[in-house]
């Protein structure tokens, strides 16, 4: 089952719905939630590549801008176009293929790591945990290589990081079907978290978060994740009422009148 619920009195995971099905305990209605694991390598994952790439390529163009823009102060267009007809374009392309290469290697080092994903009332939550940690994985990632010393003699995973967003921080919520993704964007033009969902909680998923943003119009939400406005009811114009002296008076020419009819 991918939607659960954890059940204090018993301290397990259970089917959610309004009470336990082993003890009867009631479960409140913010205690559904989805949990599961994704195994992630991140030299095929295009996730860990959009993360170098978003910070890498505006670098680029700064420095490119930069250069040009000085080049333009101190010489004017001429300075320019002797400085682009140099080589420099393909000077930084070298550059930036080096830099590619680097992080290719890089991301190969680092091998494969577990991404744990919650989904519950409070918002999206992301841990991610390195198995049979070395120095080099560790070290690729940026930690101290003391972790894996650490880690020996016990259970051999290291917690490399994680990563939580509130609902009410959201600002952007864009779906990869073909990838069962959620890409969570806060504020609207930087994404926080890219929610790898598998196809046997993508649906439970969209649900949890349809039911915490469908409404919120200032959130970006794809057409899928809309909740659409309750119909409005038709209004009925009230039954102008009669004064009681005016009410009397029309009864007693009715009467009147009925009397005529039988006399």
């Amino acid at each position: 089952m991918a939607l659960t619920a954890y059940c204090k009195k018993c301290g397990r995971e259970v089917e959610a719905g309004e009470v336990c099905p082993f003890c009867g305990t009631r479960l409140g209605k913010t205690s559904a939630h989805v949990v599961w694991c994704e195994e992630v390598t991140p030299v095929r994952d295009w996730m860990s590549w959009n993360a170098v790439l978003r910070v890498l390529l505006p670098a680029v163009l700064a420095v490119l801008l930069l250069i040009l823009l000085l080049e333009g102060f101190s010489g004017g267009m001429a300075a320019v176009e002797r400085l682009l007809a140099s080589g420099l374009l393909v000077t930084l392309a070298i550059l930036l293929g080096t830099a590619l290469a680097l992080v290719m290697l890089i991301l190969l080092l680092q091998g494969p790591e577990l991404a744990d994903y919650t989904v519950d009332n409070r918002g999206i939550h992301e841990t991610r945990y390195l198995p049979n940690p070395t120095a080099v994985k560790l070290l690729t990632r940026l930690k101290s290589p003391a972790l894996a010393r650490e880690a020996q003699g016990r259970v051999p995973v290291v917690k490399t990081g994680e990563r939580s967003i509130a609902w009410r921080d959201v600002a952007r919520v864009q779906l990869w079907p073909e990838k069962c993704m959620v890409l969570i964007y806060a504020p609207s033009w930087w994404m926080r978290i890219a929610v790898a969902c598998t196809p046997f909680t993508w649906d439970d998923t969209l649900g949890i978060i349809r039911n915490k943003l469908g409404k919120k119009k200032k959130v970006l939400l794809p057409p899928a994740l809309v909740i659409p406005p309750a119909p409005a009811k038709p209004k009925t114009k009230p039954q102008a009422q009669l004064v009681p002296e005016v009410e009397e008076a029309i009864e007693q020419i009715r009467m009147e009148e009925l009397m005529e009819e039988q006399g």
